[in-house]
């Protein structure tokens, strides 16, 4: 998995002639910090609104304070919104536990989607769309903090990525009807491997997160990093060509500031 992702990263992103026409802004929770503390000099090149530890409610709360003040600085602007992590799991103590094991907090999660997105249609000059969720490992977390068995916890861990496979689909139901593509991240946890009766086996790969089994690892968040900022150019920019084939086309000084 590690080769493909610095596959992936070597492939130089390439901006397209045209130009910006909306301020993207990426609101989440502490994964940004550490994707911006993976590029090059800490600068990522996106503006993001972040609150570690925020459920989705709270970063609804931030847009609805700051949707008009960023309208305002920045004429057009197109929100990406990457949450869903601290929704599933609460903390006690030093460890974290599955919130339920049902499917109450994705529901919870969806209502609040489509609150922002209720929020947002009222500003002409502003858009959004849904960054899907990243896989999260509870044992390795506690694990990290120091659990005597972080081991009982690999039950929370199967419900988890149950729960955020369910939520990812719902994330790709609500950005197509808003006419989005989804920017599919969970995908580089998974690993298919055949069988000798010819089937596929997917198992989760939770080592390109850190060794807190919560936070994107160095090369996970250049991919992150780069897949939000290629999707910017589709979003954000006019494209000035006639053609519908756009070649793409990439400035050094750009990919400098992530890698």
């Amino acid at each position: 998995m590690s080769s493909k992702l610095r596959k992936y990263i070597a492939q130089q992103p390439q901006i397209p002639k045209r130009f910006r026409y909306r301020t993207p802004l990426l609101i989440s929770d502490s994964k940004v910090y550490t994707i911006r503390n993976a590029c090059a000099q800490n600068e990522f090149p996106i503006e993001s609104w972040c609150k570690a530890g925020a459920r989705t409610s709270e970063l609804v709360d931030i847009i609805q304070e700051r949707i008009e003040k960023a309208i305002k600085r920045h004429n057009q602007i197109e929100i990406y919104l990457w949450s869903g992590t601290c929704d599933l799991t609460i903390k006690k103590g030093k460890y974290i536990h599955l919130r339920n094991r049902d499917n109450k907090t994705i529901e919870q999660i969806e209502k609040q989607y489509i609150r922002t997105i209720k929020i947002v249609e009222k500003y002409p000059a502003a858009d959004i769309k849904l960054i899907d969720c990243p896989i999260l490992s509870i044992v390795s977390y506690n694990k990290y903090k120091g659990h005597n068995n972080p081991e009982t916890f690999k039950t929370d861990d199967f419900q988890i990525t149950r729960q955020i496979k369910h939520l990812n689909t719902k994330i790709i139901e609500i950005n197509n009807r808003l006419n989005k593509n989804t920017i599919n991240i969970s995908k580089y946890f998974f690993r298919g491997r055949k069988s000798k009766k010819g089937s596929t086996r997917r198992s989760v790969k939770i080592t390109v997160n850190k060794r807190d089994g919560v936070h994107p690892g160095q090369l996970l968040s250049l991919v992150i990093a780069k897949q939000i900022l290629i999707d910017t150019y589709s979003e954000c920019y006019h494209i000035t060509q006639e053609s519908e084939l756009v070649t793409l086309r990439v400035e050094e000084e750009e990919l400098l500031t992530l890698f």
